[in-house]
């Protein structure tokens, strides 16, 4: 059957949304939250770039898509893959290939040095695709969730930690405090970029920030709980989830924290003590362009 590929433009989304229910509606994970405004806002804050992003086009109409955003990753310009999908009568014939080998002559006439991607561990077929293809597995994370029913307020200390919600200006200030880089999904750009609302809290400890967090309520995602070197094991992390899941437990069923690195043995146990519970695990993947 006869495919053609084009790139995309903002007026093709409608299309592309069309095309993700049909194409995730069979998914490992259930994809049915995210509504036609939710994904067009993760895109925007993974740096979607249109005329990068391609479409797989049958006589009926779209039947494939792969979206793609551009930011310095690394150092330097790299893509990411925002989404591919396909929909089921047109898979195993090459499509999302195809459609990245359309789009990588202009994402190297970008100067894009390296393509990132997220793939379940369980998609076995995906990652053996992505390997003939040249992509290497980078890192592997855990996506962790917790049913807000069942946590239990940990009993706080009786000390001197302040939380206040703050700005996105205050993300710079806490840069010292990663032990890892974070995920494109979560990276301070990333957070930048989110086009609607953001929620920021700091711990403070006599004046200085001692701790963040920064929850997404569009999907209910904590991106990032961060505690300065210096003010670790003392509760800190502890007191911002428990603040957060607080304040939202009357709206939200869960929360979820989204691309853990697995070794990242303090917060790991954090989580788990809290009730978190991992749901799916991902492999990032690189490819050198």
């Amino acid at each position: 059957m006869s495919l053609g590929y084009r790139f995309l433009d903002v007026g093709s989304y409608p299309a592309v949304y069309r095309t993700f229910v049909r194409a995730f509606s069979d998914y490992a994970l259930d994809m049915t939250y995210m509504t036609e405004q939710r994904m067009y806002n993760r895109a925007v804050k993974n740096g979607i770039d249109f005329e990068c992003s391609v479409g797989a086009h049958s006589v009926e109409g779209m039947v494939g898509f792969t979206l793609i955003g551009l930011d310095e990753w690394k150092g330097a310009p790299a893509a990411f893959d925002i989404g591919t999908g396909v929909i089921d009568r047109f898979r195993g014939m090459g499509v999302a290939k195809a459609m990245f080998d359309f789009a990588a002559p202009r994402l190297r006439e970008k100067r894009v040095e390296r393509f990132v991607l997220e793939v379940l561990q369980e998609n076995e077929a995906a990652i053996r695709a992505y390997e003939k293809s040249g992509f290497e597995i980078v890192r592997e994370f855990d996506c962790l969730r917790l049913e807000l029913d069942d946590f239990t307020v940990p009993r706080a200390a009786e000390d001197d930690v302040e939380i206040r919600p703050v700005e996105r200006d205050r993300l710079s200030d806490f840069v010292d405090a990663l032990d890892w880089p974070p995920s494109w999904e979560n990276s301070f750009a990333s957070i930048r970029r989110i086009p609607d609302q953001v929620l920021l809290y700091e711990a403070s400890r006599a004046g200085r920030p001692a701790g963040l967090l920064v929850y997404y309520p569009g999907l209910s995602w904590i991106m990032t709980v961060l505690v300065k070197r210096s003010e670790r094991r003392q509760g800190i992390g502890r007191r911002l989830l428990a603040h957060l899941i607080e304040s939202i437990r009357d709206r939200e069923s869960d929360v979820r924290v989204v691309n853990v690195q697995r070794d990242d043995r303090g917060t790991q146990t954090l989580l788990a003590e809290l009730g978190f519970r991992r749901y799916v695990s991902q492999y990032e993947m690189e490819l050198q362009l």
